[in-house]
C-alpha cells in the first residue's frame, strides 16, 4: 500500500494512498476495532461487505461498522487511489453531536446499505470534503480538521440513508448462514451445525461462505469473537468472563489468536 499522506489525533486517523499496480491478493478480508468510510478517488475496484457486492465508481462512499468484514475486489491492475478515515463512535460523541448522526453505520442489517454514491450526497463531493482536511490541518489541530470534515458528510450520508429507507432482504443461500454464525456466534458453532441447519454437505456450506466473502468459517467466527471480546472489555468485564461469554472455550488458545491479531496481551 502506498500511502501518500496520513493525519491522526485520538480515536480518529485519515489516510490518502494510492497503489499503481493492485493486485488481487494484496486486499484479504479483514474487520476492524473501529468505524470506517472509505471513498475512492479512481481505480476498477469493488467491494464486498458481509458477503454483499458493491460496484464501485469514483466518489462513492462505503461504511463499515465494527462488527462487518469487508474485503477490496481488484478488477484490473490500474491506479487505486482512495481515502480511508477509521474512528471510534466515541469521538462523535465526544464532540456533543447526539448520536443518531451514526445511524448510517448502526441503524441497518449486516452489510446492508454500506454504499452511497457521489451524487446520493446532495451536492456534497466525498473527495473534495476530505481533502479539505488535509488542507484544515496545516492550521488547526489533525483531530479537528478531521472531524469537521467528517461531521459535515455524516450528516448529509444520514439524510442519504433516510431516503434510502430499509434495505432489500436477500435471499442467497450465504446471508443465511452469515445471518446464522451470526446469530450463534458465541456458541459452540461448527461447520456441520451450520450446514445442517442449511441442508447442505459441510464441504458445500464452506465452499459457498469462502465464495461469498473471501474468507473460511473458521477464521471469519475467530475475528468477529475477538471484535466482540474488546467489546466486552471495553464494557468492563474481566478478561476471563469476556473470553467465555464470546464463546473461547480455552483461555491458552484465546490468548495467543489474540495476541497474533492485536499483537499485545488481552490484559493490555
Amino acid at each position: 500500500m502506498g500511502v501518500l499522506r496520513e493525519i491522526s489525533g485520538k480515536g480518529i486517523r485519515l489516510s490518502h494512498s494510492l497503489d499503481k499496480m493492485p493486485k488481487k491478493d494484496d486486499f484479504e478480508s479483514h474487520i476492524h476495532d473501529n468505524y470506517e468510510l472509505f471513498c475512492l478517488v479512481r481505480g476498477d475496484v469493488d467491494y464486498i461487505v458481509e458477503g454483499n457486492l458493491y460496484k464501485l465508481h469514483s466518489g462513492a462512499i462505503m461504511l463499515m461498522r465494527s462488527s462487518e468484514t469487508h474485503r477490496l475486489i481488484v478488477n484490473k491492475s490500474t491506479e487505486y487511489e482512495r481515502y480511508v478515515l477509521n474512528f471510534s463512535p466515541s469521538v462523535i460523541l465526544s464532540a456533543g453531536v447526539s448520536q443518531d448522526i451514526l445511524a448510517p453505520y448502526r441503524a441497518r442489517a449486516l452489510g446492508e446499505r454500506n454504499m452511497y454514491k457521489e451524487g446520493e450526497l446532495f451536492g456534497t463531493s466525498a473527495i473534495a470534503c476530505l481533502e479539505k482536511a488535509f488542507e484544515n490541518s496545516k492550521y488547526i489541530e489533525s483531530r479537528d480538521a478531521i472531524l469537521s470534515s467528517l461531521l459535515s458528510l455524516l450528516c448529509d450520508i444520514l439524510r442519504a440513508f433516510n431516503e434510502k429507507g430499509e434495505g432489500t432482504e436477500r435471499s442467497e443461500p450465504y446471508r443465511e448462514i452469515i445471518s446464522y454464525v451470526n446469530e450463534n456466534l458465541t456458541t459452540d458453532i461448527t461447520i456441520e451445525k451450520i450446514a445442517s441447519h442449511m441442508h447442505v454437505s459441510p464441504t458445500q456450506a464452506s465452499r459457498i461462505f469462502k465464495s461469498a466473502t473471501g474468507a473460511s468459517v473458521h477464521s471469519y467466527i475467530i475475528a468477529k469473537r475477538l471484535i466482540l471480546f474488546n467489546k466486552k472489555l471495553a464494557r468492563g468485564k474481566g478478561v476471563i468472563e469476556a473470553c467465555h461469554e464470546c464463546g473461547f472455550r480455552d483461555y491458552s488458545s484465546f490468548y495467543r489468536l489474540y495476541k497474533k491479531r492485536f499483537g499485545k496481551a488481552p490484559t493490555q
